[in-house]
């Protein structure tokens, strides 16, 4: 994705109705592809790290640095054995997480969700995921800059 296209798809975001789900897909792209700068389009990652966490039903994952007061954490979640998951997100820091989107694929019998904090709680934060189904878990969270 070229850096133009995070402008459009920046722009967007500020007239659409559901910024979160759009924010959470920009930093997860952003992830996945770090040589592509967000800076030019007001969003900065600040950190991020994952976990694929094993057959459970819990796991936790902290962020190796503290994260900043009034920044913004996205949440993107992978659980296997069942497409119809519910999955719950907390962190040390008492921020509330929302759903901003889930989908389940009955075909492979997978459910993927993200979850965000906005304006978070600054400190050292470990967060921790749960789901209904023990099978595969994997996360990863992400600290951006608005």
């Amino acid at each position: 994705m070229s850096l133009s296209s995070y402008r459009s798809v920046y722009t967007a975001i500020q007239a659409s109705r559901n910024r979160s789900l759009i924010l959470g897909l920009l930093l997860l792209v952003a992830a996945l592809c770090p040589t592509q700068n967000l800076a030019a389009s007001g969003i900065a990652l600040v950190q991020h790290a994952s976990k694929d966490a094993g057959t459970t039903t819990i796991s936790s994952l902290a962020f190796a640095s503290p994260t900043t007061a009034g920044n913004w954490i996205a949440v993107a979640i992978r659980g296997g054995l069942s497409s119809s998951q519910v999955f719950t997100v907390v962190d040390s820091n008492g921020n509330t997480y929302r759903q901003a989107a889930q989908i389940g694929f009955t075909s492979s019998a997978v459910t993927l969700a993200i979850y965000y904090a906005e304006n978070i709680k600054g400190g050292a934060n470990t967060i921790t995921v749960s789901d209904t189904v023990s099978g595969p878990l994997r996360f990863a969270e992400h600290q951006a800059d608005l």
